[in-house]
């Protein structure tokens, strides 16, 4: 049986680009890296926060990157906050793109059909989209 998920993957243009984003805007801290032979990839870094992982891969030339965003998979990565504003406003004042403004999801939006965690739907949560250097969506998102 599964015992968590261990690292979301995702592949970027600049490996120490969006080393450096992820970084400096989300506080991850590289723990492993490699040069890769295989196929296609160029070098592969991991990076941790709070028991979080990323895998960052950068393609080499013999690669096209897919930029389709109807295609099913990886759509945003979100990052739980514990002060929204705050994160929110260090990160706009970085010069991160931001795609959607803070707002805020709850009953009148979101129905719950099924919780097995706890949630007040009634507050509900507050969120805000980035980009990443590759224009990636990026969540923050904060529980009210």
């Amino acid at each position: 049986m599964i015992d968590k998920i261990d690292h979301l993957a995702i592949v970027v243009s600049d490996l120490e680009k969006s080393m450096d984003f992820y970084g400096k805007a989300l506080g991850f801290e590289e723990i492993l890296r490699f040069d890769s032979k295989l196929p296609g990839i160029k070098r592969i870094s991991f990076m941790e926060k709070a028991g979080g992982v990323i895998e960052l891969i950068e393609l080499d030339d013999t690669k096209d990157f897919v930029d389709d965003p109807a295609m099913p998979g990886f759509k945003h990565l979100c990052v739980a906050v514990t002060d929204f504003d705050s994160d929110y406003e260090r990160m706009k004042g970085m010069g991160v793109k931001v795609l959607e403004e803070p707002h805020v999801l709850n009953k009148e939006h979101l129905t719950t059909t099924l919780s097995k965690i706890d949630v007040n739907m009634k507050k509900g949560l507050k969120r805000a989209v980035f980009a990443d250097p590759d224009g990636l969506p990026l969540e923050i998102m904060q529980w009210l």
